[in-house]
């Protein structure tokens, strides 16, 4: 089995038990890097080769300056980090500008540089840790992608290096019915922070069979107004999409869920049978 999907953060603010999107993927990878990758002990912490950036929002980044700052010592690789231009952009200016952290692009004092930018666009293919990721374009209020994962992934709750997950995930509910499975040919879908609409749509049914898709769920139905201004769903939003798949997914993980609104929305996808 070449990766095993573990939920570091999947909330989609400050004040739930777990923290902010990141994802890792064996033990290599990560989609994205949000406070949940502080829940990796430093050891797993510098086995992390390659992150991909799915945008440029706090919640999505939030820790990688302070991980690559671990990655000085009893390290012998560069971290690969794969994001859209934009994001590079705003990485460059706003973060690593060696006045809010360090530009770990350019070596330090006897260090080499620690971090390499890649550049990547929609319907590229990334051909990771023998797994293969095909990012596509998702509807937000900046440029951002979804990440498709294909080859023989471990799909299921995972502890490894990491506090247990368990009851007190926003997504556990979904989490605890899935056991972990090894084999070939999983195929495990997250669409990152989107609205709902034609360009999801095509996208989905785009990738054919899903195993798992991991879609978010910001605001309740009642804010229908504010997701559709800040580019995010809604558990009516959630459902319309899931009708519009040619190919139902197997299963449905709910992410990114607000806590000020965490318990209207499990009411809410749970009359969705969603949850």
């Amino acid at each position: 089995m070449n990766g095993q999907i573990q939920v570091l953060g999947c909330s989609g603010g400050l004040g739930s038990e777990t923290g902010s999107t990141c994802i890792r993927v064996g033990k290599s990878v990560l989609i994205d890097a949000g406070t949940g990758l502080s829940s990796l002990r430093l050891e797993a912490m510098r086995e992390i080769k390659h992150v991909i950036l799915t945008h440029a929002h706090m919640d999505h980044i939030a820790s990688l300056p302070m991980f690559l700052s671990n990655m000085f010592e009893d390290v012998d690789h560069q971290v690969q980090v794969y994001a859209l231009p934009h994001t590079i952009e705003k990485l460059q200016n706003h973060i690593f500008n060696d006045e809010i952290w360090p530009d770990f692009t350019r070596s330090m004092g006897p260090c080499g540089p620690v971090l390499k930018l890649h550049e990547i666009h929609p319907g590229d293919v990334l051909e990771l840790e023998g797994l293969t990721f095909t990012l596509f374009p998702v509807d937000h209020t900046i440029p951002t992608v979804g990440v498709s994962v294909r080859g023989a992934l471990g799909i299921g709750l995972s502890s490894a290096g990491a506090p247990e997950a368990g009851a007190q995930n926003p997504a556990s509910e979904t989490w605890s019915s899935c056991e972990e499975r090894a084999g070939t040919d999983q195929h495990f879908v997250f669409t990152s922070d989107t609205t709902a609409g034609e360009l999801l749509n095509r996208e989905l049914n785009k990738l054919g069979a899903i195993n798992v898709l991991m879609i978010e769920c910001s605001f309740p139905n009642e804010k229908h107004e504010l997701a559709v201004h800040t580019k995010h769903m809604t558990p009516n939003m959630v459902d319309a999409t899931l009708e519009n798949l040619k190919i139902a997914p197997k299963e449905v993980w709910i992410t990114h869920l607000k806590p000020s609104s965490e318990t209207k929305l499990r009411q809410q996808l749970r009359h969705h049978h969603i949850l």
